[in-house]
């Protein structure tokens, strides 16, 4: 009986086209209203911290209730869709972040328990091979490999 089980995930065929087709329409979308900058421009741009954010959302309410003192060139229309649309990407952000986070989390455990298994395995071809097991022999060779500070006597795995 197993008991290095962590998780056990598993997606049915369903389940696994609809998530694929939610994340290829979410990928459409952002190809189709967001724009790819290269490094070198996310340098030059950049990202407000917090407190030109306060700044930005102090200075929408005094446009807002003085109009008069916006300058002609600051089209007051366009500033809030882009201020809307900030909104709108900074919570799409949010879940994304918490999704991704899920799916590290799952992923971590998953990959966990693929490691104990598998070391659970190594340790039994080596056995095997310690009992001369001419069939084992040949595994224990291609995967002792991955142990490359083995010396005879010293442990293999962490």
């Amino acid at each position: 009986m197993k008991n290095n089980d962590l998780i056990q995930v598993t997606f049915n065929p369903e389940e696994l086209t609809e998530n694929n087709a939610h994340l290829d329409a979410l990928l459409a979308s952002a190809n189709k209203n967001a724009p790819g900058l290269t490094p070198e421009q996310r340098s030059t741009y950049g990202s407000i911290n917090e407190t030109n954010k306060l700044l930005v959302n102090k200075a929408r309410a005094i446009m807002h209730e003085n109009p008069k003192y916006v300058p002609n060139f600051v089209g007051l229309d366009e500033f809030e869709r882009d201020f809307r649309a900030r909104e709108v990407i900074e919570d799409m952000l949010r879940k994304v972040a918490q999704i991704q986070q899920k799916l590290n989390d799952t992923k971590i455990l998953l990959d966990n328990d693929n490691y104990q298994d598998v070391m659970a395995y190594y340790r039994a071809i080596r056995y095997y091979t310690s009992e001369h097991d001419q069939e084992a022999m040949p595994l224990y060779n291609e995967l002792k490999q991955f142990f490359p500070n083995h010396k005879n006597g010293q442990k293999e795995e962490e």
